[in-house]
């Protein structure tokens, strides 16, 4: 058997020990790299009682929405869409390094919401947290996971396993860029507001459409203080990058001024020291 084969058993081992026979298998679901092999998984092992969960708020994009839904009609799993309002909390609104804790605690509050209207309160939530995700300090949404009992399928596994995992069950999304929501493009102090986030999910369309950069590509609009946006992207693609031709794309949008670097993971984000819980 070659390694990719014994690993990939060994995800389905660990679904099969984590999950329930009778359902509900619950599984929080954004259409990225790592809930698709989840819920991939989930559905080959439960195929009769899987659904893949997915929270919709304004930091969730329309392209966001619209390739969830392809992936769960690739993967044969029923996707359910449910409303959040974690923007209407103003610790999450206030975007000083909690805001993933409460977005998270507000869509697994939801997954069990959708388990006790199928009356059974007994829903096993899986997640796609991966090991490289347990080892950022800044990921403060993996409390709410362990605080809502989630169980995290890929926690053992690598983001380069998890490709090659996705890969060997023909996903079509397996080499796609990370997929986070649009709060995260927002530099910490910046309110996490509708209207904020609607200008990101603007701005990226209008870049991603104008460069036809691919699903594959590192690329963000971060909004910084004063109403700077800084575009990140693949250091190999940014001299692809006109920034005057950006400054006219996204004039409307109010952004004072427009410039770029390299992309880095979580380059806005920052590190909060929480309470044990």
């Amino acid at each position: 058997m070659k390694p990719v084969e014994t690993t990939y058993k060994q995800l389905l081992d660990r679904v099969a020990e984590d999950g329930s026979p009778s359902g509900p298998n619950l599984v929080a679901f954004s259409g990225g790299v790592d809930s698709s092999l989840v819920a991939h998984a989930v559905h080959a092992v439960y195929p009769g009682s899987s659904t893949a969960v997915m929270a919709l708020s304004p930091s969730v994009s329309d392209d966001m929405r619209r390739q969830a839904e392809q992936i769960a009609a690739h993967i044969g799993i029923p996707l359910r869409f449910v409303e959040t309002e974690e923007f209407r909390d103003a610790t999450y609104v206030a975007n000083e390094g909690m805001s993933c804790y409460i977005c998270k605690t507000h869509i697994y509050e939801a997954l069990r919401a959708v388990s006790r209207e199928a009356a059974d309160d007994g829903a096993v939530l899986f997640s796609g947290n991966n090991a490289d995700d347990s080892a950022d300090p800044t990921r403060v949404g993996l409390r709410a996971a362990r605080e809502h009992a989630v169980c995290s399928p890929l926690d053992g596994f690598s983001k380069d396993t998890v490709r090659a995992l996705s890969r060997h069950a023909g996903l079509p999304n397996w080499e796609h860029a990370a997929s986070p929501c649009l709060r995260s493009r927002l530099a910490s102090g910046i309110e996490a507001t509708p209207a904020h986030l609607a200008r990101i999910e603007q701005a990226e369309a209008r870049i991603r459409d104008q460069y036809a950069l691919p699903p594959s590509a590192n690329f963000r609009v971060r909004m910084l203080a004063e109403d700077h946006a800084m575009i990140e992207l693949d250091e190999e693609l940014l001299p692809r990058v006109d920034l005057d031709r950006c400054a006219t794309l996204l004039r409307d949008l109010d952004f004072r001024e427009v410039q770029s670097r390299p992309f880095r993971s979580g380059s806005v984000s920052i590190q909060i020291q929480l309470p044990a819980s």
